[in-house]
Protein backbone atom coordinates (compact mmCIF):
# COMPACT_ATOMS: atom_id res chain seq x y z
CA UNK A 1 0.00 0.00 0.00
CA UNK A 2 0.99 3.63 -0.76
CA UNK A 3 2.47 5.49 2.03
CA UNK A 4 -0.68 8.06 2.99
CA UNK A 5 0.51 11.47 4.48
CA UNK A 6 -1.05 12.04 7.96
CA UNK A 7 -3.30 14.61 7.73
CA UNK A 8 -3.36 17.80 9.84
CA UNK A 9 -4.80 17.11 13.76
CA UNK A 10 -8.36 18.60 13.73
CA UNK A 11 -7.94 22.45 15.39
CA UNK A 12 -9.28 20.73 18.81
CA UNK A 13 -6.34 18.41 19.37
CA UNK A 14 -4.16 21.66 17.72
CA UNK A 15 -5.37 23.57 21.27
CA UNK A 16 -5.63 20.88 23.41
CA UNK A 17 -2.83 19.12 23.18
CA UNK A 18 -2.03 15.92 25.64
CA UNK A 19 0.87 14.98 26.81
CA UNK A 20 2.04 11.41 25.50
CA UNK A 21 1.01 8.23 27.67
CA UNK A 22 3.83 6.39 29.42
CA UNK A 23 5.82 5.66 26.48
CA UNK A 24 6.03 1.34 25.70
CA UNK A 25 9.10 -0.61 26.66
CA UNK A 26 10.20 -3.67 24.43
CA UNK A 27 11.45 -6.51 26.16
CA UNK A 28 10.15 -9.64 24.43
CA UNK A 29 10.97 -12.68 26.05
CA UNK A 30 14.15 -14.56 24.45
CA UNK A 31 12.22 -18.09 24.32
CA UNK A 32 9.41 -19.69 25.49
CA UNK A 33 10.73 -20.48 28.75
CA UNK A 34 10.97 -17.36 29.55
CA UNK A 35 7.99 -16.21 28.23
CA UNK A 36 5.76 -18.89 30.28
CA UNK A 37 7.99 -17.66 33.59
CA UNK A 38 6.62 -13.98 32.76
CA UNK A 39 3.32 -15.24 32.20
CA UNK A 40 3.48 -16.55 35.35
CA UNK A 41 3.95 -13.44 37.50
CA UNK A 42 1.04 -11.75 35.22
CA UNK A 43 -1.17 -14.21 36.45
CA UNK A 44 -0.12 -13.64 40.30
CA UNK A 45 -3.00 -11.53 40.87
CA UNK A 46 -5.79 -14.28 39.37
CA UNK A 47 -5.19 -17.19 41.86
CA UNK A 48 -8.06 -15.44 43.95
CA UNK A 49 -10.32 -15.05 40.71
CA UNK A 50 -12.96 -17.34 38.84
CA UNK A 51 -11.10 -19.45 36.53
CA UNK A 52 -13.43 -17.56 33.92
CA UNK A 53 -11.80 -14.53 34.43
CA UNK A 54 -8.24 -15.36 34.58
CA UNK A 55 -5.92 -14.28 31.76
CA UNK A 56 -5.54 -17.95 29.88
CA UNK A 57 -2.72 -19.58 27.51
CA UNK A 58 -4.73 -21.63 25.11
CA UNK A 59 -2.26 -23.72 23.08
CA UNK A 60 -2.55 -26.69 20.10
CA UNK A 61 -0.69 -29.89 20.47
CA UNK A 62 1.36 -29.24 17.40
CA UNK A 63 3.72 -26.17 16.86
CA UNK A 64 2.28 -22.56 16.31
CA UNK A 65 4.36 -20.42 14.86
CA UNK A 66 1.24 -17.89 15.59
CA UNK A 67 0.31 -16.22 18.86
CA UNK A 68 -3.09 -14.44 18.74
CA UNK A 69 -3.87 -12.14 21.69
CA UNK A 70 -7.18 -10.83 22.24
CA UNK A 71 -8.09 -8.55 24.84
CA UNK A 72 -11.71 -8.43 26.03
CA UNK A 73 -14.08 -5.46 26.27
CA UNK A 74 -14.39 -2.68 28.87
CA UNK A 75 -16.22 -4.03 31.85
CA UNK A 76 -15.97 -7.78 30.49
CA UNK A 77 -13.44 -10.34 31.28
CA UNK A 78 -11.16 -13.71 29.17
CA UNK A 79 -14.71 -15.33 29.20
CA UNK A 80 -15.83 -13.18 26.41
CA UNK A 81 -13.22 -15.47 23.92
CA UNK A 82 -12.98 -18.23 25.17
CA UNK A 83 -15.34 -20.26 23.31
CA UNK A 84 -13.74 -18.53 20.18
CA UNK A 85 -10.15 -18.69 21.46
CA UNK A 86 -10.89 -22.42 22.12
CA UNK A 87 -11.73 -22.48 18.43
CA UNK A 88 -8.49 -20.83 17.17
CA UNK A 89 -6.72 -22.94 18.60
CA UNK A 90 -8.36 -25.94 17.45
CA UNK A 91 -7.47 -24.77 13.61
CA UNK A 92 -3.75 -24.51 15.04
CA UNK A 93 -2.99 -21.18 16.67
CA UNK A 94 -2.07 -20.52 20.12
CA UNK A 95 -4.37 -17.89 22.00
CA UNK A 96 -3.78 -15.64 24.59
CA UNK A 97 -6.71 -14.20 26.40
CA UNK A 98 -5.22 -11.21 29.00
CA UNK A 99 -7.66 -10.16 32.04
CA UNK A 100 -6.90 -6.38 32.20
CA UNK A 101 -6.26 -4.58 34.95
CA UNK A 102 -9.18 -3.81 37.28
CA UNK A 103 -11.11 -6.67 35.19
CA UNK A 104 -12.84 -9.90 35.83
CA UNK A 105 -13.14 -9.13 39.75
CA UNK A 106 -15.40 -11.31 41.86
CA UNK A 107 -17.36 -8.36 42.89
CA UNK A 108 -19.18 -7.03 40.05
CA UNK A 109 -20.12 -4.10 41.96
CA UNK A 110 -16.78 -2.58 42.61
CA UNK A 111 -15.20 0.34 41.80
CA UNK A 112 -11.43 -0.09 40.96
CA UNK A 113 -11.45 1.25 37.47
CA UNK A 114 -11.80 4.26 39.00
CA UNK A 115 -7.92 3.87 39.61
CA UNK A 116 -7.43 2.65 36.26
CA UNK A 117 -4.30 4.62 34.77
CA UNK A 118 -2.70 4.87 31.47
CA UNK A 119 0.51 3.53 32.96
CA UNK A 120 -1.44 0.64 33.73
CA UNK A 121 -2.36 -0.13 30.14
CA UNK A 122 0.81 0.55 28.48
CA UNK A 123 2.72 -1.78 30.85
CA UNK A 124 0.17 -4.36 30.38
CA UNK A 125 0.15 -4.18 27.22
CA UNK A 126 3.85 -4.28 27.00
CA UNK A 127 3.81 -7.59 29.00
CA UNK A 128 1.16 -9.22 26.97
CA UNK A 129 3.54 -8.56 23.62
CA UNK A 130 6.67 -9.46 25.31
CA UNK A 131 5.44 -12.84 26.82
CA UNK A 132 4.10 -13.51 23.08
CA UNK A 133 7.13 -12.93 21.37
CA UNK A 134 8.77 -15.83 22.90
CA UNK A 135 6.68 -17.95 22.27
CA UNK A 136 6.12 -17.96 18.31
CA UNK A 137 7.59 -16.45 15.54
CA UNK A 138 4.74 -13.78 14.82
CA UNK A 139 2.31 -12.29 16.69
CA UNK A 140 -1.19 -10.80 15.89
CA UNK A 141 -3.48 -9.01 18.22
CA UNK A 142 -7.51 -8.45 18.80
CA UNK A 143 -9.76 -6.55 20.41
CA UNK A 144 -13.51 -5.27 20.86
CA UNK A 145 -13.85 -1.73 22.31
CA UNK A 146 -11.38 -0.81 25.15
CA UNK A 147 -9.69 -4.00 23.76
CA UNK A 148 -9.63 -2.74 20.52
CA UNK A 149 -7.89 0.25 22.25
CA UNK A 150 -5.38 -2.24 23.36
CA UNK A 151 -4.52 -4.10 20.02
CA UNK A 152 -4.26 -0.72 18.40
CA UNK A 153 -2.17 0.80 20.93
CA UNK A 154 0.02 -2.56 20.68
CA UNK A 155 -0.19 -2.55 16.84
CA UNK A 156 0.94 0.77 16.45
CA UNK A 157 4.03 0.84 19.18
CA UNK A 158 5.61 -2.59 19.27
CA UNK A 159 7.28 -3.94 15.97
CA UNK A 160 6.55 -7.56 17.21
CA UNK A 161 3.05 -7.10 16.02
CA UNK A 162 2.47 -8.07 12.14
CA UNK A 163 -1.65 -7.90 11.83
CA UNK A 164 -4.20 -6.38 14.06
CA UNK A 165 -8.15 -6.90 14.21
CA UNK A 166 -9.68 -3.30 15.95
CA UNK A 167 -13.38 -4.20 16.59
CA UNK A 168 -15.30 -1.41 17.67
CA UNK A 169 -12.46 0.42 19.59
CA UNK A 170 -14.13 2.17 22.23
CA UNK A 171 -12.46 5.73 20.46
CA UNK A 172 -15.81 8.04 21.78
CA UNK A 173 -19.27 6.84 23.65
CA UNK A 174 -22.09 6.96 21.18
CA UNK A 175 -23.55 10.53 21.09
CA UNK A 176 -19.67 11.95 22.42
CA UNK A 177 -18.47 14.77 20.35
CA UNK A 178 -14.58 14.60 19.73
CA UNK A 179 -13.74 17.57 21.30
CA UNK A 180 -15.42 16.55 24.41
CA UNK A 181 -13.72 13.75 24.31
CA UNK A 182 -10.10 15.53 23.98
CA UNK A 183 -11.50 17.84 27.18
CA UNK A 184 -11.93 14.81 29.18
CA UNK A 185 -8.79 13.37 27.92
CA UNK A 186 -6.76 16.93 28.89
CA UNK A 187 -8.41 17.51 31.77
CA UNK A 188 -9.52 14.50 33.60
CA UNK A 189 -10.39 16.06 36.62
CA UNK A 190 -13.63 17.51 35.03
CA UNK A 191 -14.94 14.18 34.48
CA UNK A 192 -17.74 13.51 37.48
CA UNK A 193 -16.54 10.72 39.27
CA UNK A 194 -19.77 8.32 39.12
CA UNK A 195 -20.84 5.22 38.35
CA UNK A 196 -22.53 4.51 35.79
CA UNK A 197 -24.63 1.44 34.92
CA UNK A 198 -24.95 0.09 31.66
CA UNK A 199 -28.87 -0.68 31.88
CA UNK A 200 -29.90 1.95 34.02
CA UNK A 201 -33.62 0.58 34.24
CA UNK A 202 -31.88 -2.78 35.33
CA UNK A 203 -28.74 -1.78 37.71
CA UNK A 204 -27.44 -4.85 38.83
CA UNK A 205 -29.96 -6.90 37.75
CA UNK A 206 -27.89 -6.97 34.28
CA UNK A 207 -25.87 -9.89 34.92
CA UNK A 208 -29.48 -11.82 35.06
CA UNK A 209 -29.52 -12.05 31.00
CA UNK A 210 -25.98 -11.33 30.58
CA UNK A 211 -22.14 -12.21 31.39
CA UNK A 212 -21.96 -13.54 34.84
CA UNK A 213 -18.52 -12.00 34.73
CA UNK A 214 -19.13 -8.69 33.40
CA UNK A 215 -19.49 -5.55 35.52
CA UNK A 216 -23.55 -3.97 35.17
CA UNK A 217 -21.54 -0.53 35.23
CA UNK A 218 -18.41 1.32 36.09
CA UNK A 219 -17.14 4.17 37.25
CA UNK A 220 -16.89 7.35 34.50
CA UNK A 221 -13.32 8.38 35.14
CA UNK A 222 -12.25 4.06 34.01
CA UNK A 223 -12.75 5.21 30.74
CA UNK A 224 -10.69 8.21 30.62
CA UNK A 225 -6.97 6.14 30.37
CA UNK A 226 -8.72 4.23 27.47
CA UNK A 227 -9.26 7.52 25.32
CA UNK A 228 -5.67 8.89 26.43
CA UNK A 229 -4.36 6.12 24.21
CA UNK A 230 -6.57 6.34 21.49
CA UNK A 231 -6.34 10.02 21.10
CA UNK A 232 -2.11 9.92 21.40
CA UNK A 233 -2.52 7.44 18.45
CA UNK A 234 -5.43 9.76 16.38
CA UNK A 235 -3.65 12.70 16.70
CA UNK A 236 -0.15 11.49 16.04
CA UNK A 237 1.47 12.16 19.30
CA UNK A 238 2.22 8.40 19.24
CA UNK A 239 3.09 7.30 15.77
CA UNK A 240 3.37 4.04 14.23
CA UNK A 241 6.92 3.18 13.40
CA UNK A 242 7.21 -0.35 11.44
CA UNK A 243 4.92 -1.58 8.66
CA UNK A 244 2.46 -3.85 9.20
CA UNK A 245 0.90 -6.94 7.07
CA UNK A 246 -2.94 -6.13 7.76
CA UNK A 247 -5.05 -4.20 9.67
CA UNK A 248 -8.84 -4.86 9.47
CA UNK A 249 -11.28 -2.21 11.39
CA UNK A 250 -14.91 -3.97 12.17
CA UNK A 251 -17.51 -1.50 12.88
CA UNK A 252 -21.56 -2.33 13.84
CA UNK A 253 -23.96 -0.23 12.84
CA UNK A 254 -26.50 -1.43 15.35
CA UNK A 255 -23.67 -0.68 18.24
CA UNK A 256 -25.45 1.55 21.12
CA UNK A 257 -22.33 1.98 22.85
CA UNK A 258 -19.34 3.88 20.94
CA UNK A 259 -19.39 6.08 17.95
CA UNK A 260 -18.59 4.02 14.83
CA UNK A 261 -17.96 6.92 12.70
CA UNK A 262 -14.99 8.06 14.88
CA UNK A 263 -13.90 3.92 15.28
CA UNK A 264 -13.52 3.65 11.39
CA UNK A 265 -11.68 7.06 11.18
CA UNK A 266 -9.70 6.32 13.77
CA UNK A 267 -8.35 3.10 12.52
CA UNK A 268 -8.13 4.89 9.15
CA UNK A 269 -6.17 7.47 10.35
CA UNK A 270 -3.49 5.36 12.27
CA UNK A 271 -2.99 2.73 10.01
CA UNK A 272 -3.87 3.05 6.56
CA UNK A 273 -0.69 4.25 5.76
CA UNK A 274 1.27 1.63 7.74
CA UNK A 275 -0.03 -1.63 6.25
CA UNK A 276 0.10 -3.84 3.34
CA UNK A 277 -3.60 -3.87 3.58
CA UNK A 278 -5.82 -2.03 5.51
CA UNK A 279 -9.21 -2.66 5.94
CA UNK A 280 -12.88 -1.52 6.89
CA UNK A 281 -15.83 -3.78 7.12
CA UNK A 282 -19.28 -3.80 8.69
CA UNK A 283 -21.29 -6.15 10.90
CA UNK A 284 -24.34 -6.74 8.34
CA UNK A 285 -27.07 -4.38 10.17
CA UNK A 286 -29.70 -7.25 9.73
CA UNK A 287 -28.13 -9.27 12.71
CA UNK A 288 -29.40 -7.12 14.91
CA UNK A 289 -26.44 -7.43 16.98
CA UNK A 290 -25.08 -5.20 19.84
CA UNK A 291 -22.04 -4.20 21.17
CA UNK A 292 -20.74 -6.90 22.55
CA UNK A 293 -21.55 -8.87 19.67
CA UNK A 294 -18.99 -11.59 20.96
CA UNK A 295 -19.83 -12.31 24.75
CA UNK A 296 -22.13 -15.83 24.48
CA UNK A 297 -24.42 -15.00 27.30
CA UNK A 298 -25.47 -11.38 25.40
CA UNK A 299 -28.88 -11.61 24.43
CA UNK A 300 -27.80 -9.87 20.70
CA UNK A 301 -24.33 -11.65 19.76
CA UNK A 302 -23.33 -13.57 17.30
CA UNK A 303 -22.71 -17.69 17.22
CA UNK A 304 -19.28 -18.90 18.58
CA UNK A 305 -18.69 -19.85 14.72
CA UNK A 306 -19.73 -16.12 13.63
CA UNK A 307 -17.75 -14.46 15.79
CA UNK A 308 -14.49 -17.04 14.69
CA UNK A 309 -15.30 -16.32 11.45
CA UNK A 310 -15.16 -12.42 11.86
CA UNK A 311 -11.66 -13.19 13.31
CA UNK A 312 -11.07 -15.20 10.68
CA UNK A 313 -11.34 -12.67 7.98
CA UNK A 314 -9.85 -9.97 9.75
CA UNK A 315 -6.95 -11.68 10.37
CA UNK A 316 -7.11 -13.21 6.70
CA UNK A 317 -6.86 -16.89 7.68
CA UNK A 318 -8.53 -19.66 6.31
CA UNK A 319 -11.74 -18.58 4.15
CA UNK A 320 -11.76 -15.00 4.29
CA UNK A 321 -15.11 -12.79 3.60
CA UNK A 322 -17.09 -14.28 6.59
CA UNK A 323 -20.07 -14.53 4.11
CA UNK A 324 -23.52 -13.55 5.83
CA UNK A 325 -21.50 -11.41 8.78
CA UNK A 326 -19.55 -8.83 6.97
CA UNK A 327 -20.26 -6.59 4.43
CA UNK A 328 -18.35 -5.91 2.30
CA UNK A 329 -15.95 -9.27 2.21
CA UNK A 330 -12.72 -8.64 2.79
CA UNK A 331 -9.50 -9.66 1.26
CA UNK A 332 -7.49 -12.16 2.00
CA UNK A 333 -4.40 -12.30 2.98
CA UNK A 334 -1.66 -12.60 0.51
Amino acid sequence: MTERPRTRPAWYRRRLAVAAPTAPSSDPAADRRAALARLATLTVADAELPEATRTRLLEPDAAAPVTVVIWHGFTNAPSQFIAVAQQLRDAGYRVLLPRMPHHGLPDLLNRELSTLTEAELVAHADACIDIAAGLGEEVWVVGLSAGGIMAAWAAATRDEVSRALIMAPLVAPKGFPMPAVRLCVKFPRIVPRMYMWWDPRVKDALTDNNSPYAYPGFPLPGVVPFLHLSESLFDGTVAVEHQLERVVVVTNQCDLAVRQDAAADFATEVFAGSAGYFGEAHIDPELHWTHDFVDPWSPAAGTTEQVTAILRAGLGIGEPAATGVLVPPLVAAG
